[in-house]
């Protein structure tokens, strides 16, 4: 992939995103921080207080309600927020290009979150979790895809 100078490249999961810029050319590519951020997001069971609702289904039968995932519900307002952002970022025209590298899941949420004017700017999009690999590594695989 050969990227223009001043593209950004977003990595990110359900839970760290690398916001990298490129300061390099077409043909050789330099991927600088520009922001980065990441949330501690605990496992459901310690996030949790108390144990799932019942009811009285028939006179003698009992039911639950479902257990809320708030491990899965922080995940997915991270991704939305990290839209909301990007949108903020376009409004103020910090960038032209974007490149979006993230896993399927948190790739899914952002998709349905960003705004059309964050859309329009997208570049390309890479089905990877890289979130967690070093810049170099990012700048090597971003250069074969």
């Amino acid at each position: 992939m050969k990227l223009k100078n001043g593209t950004w490249v977003i990595v990110c999961d359900a839970g760290k995103f690398l916001l990298l810029e490129n300061n390099g050319d077409q043909d050789v590519m330099d991927l600088r921080v520009v922001d980065h951020e990441a949330m501690e997001n605990l496992k459901t069971s310690e996030q949790g207080t108390a144990r799932p609702g019942r009811f009285q289904k028939t006179s003698d039968r009992r039911g639950s309600t479902v257990e809320t995932d708030w491990h899965a519900l922080g995940e997915t307002r991270f991704a939305e927020d990290l839209a909301d952002r990007l949108d903020q970022w376009a409004s103020q025209d910090r960038f032209d290009g974007l490149v979006i590298v993230a896993d399927s899941r948190t790739l899914g949420v952002l998709r349905s979150a960003l705004s059309a004017q964050v859309k329009t700017r997208v570049f390309a999009e890479v089905q990877k979790d890289y979130a967690h690999r070093t810049i170099d590594f990012i700048e090597a695989a971003l250069a074969k895809a």
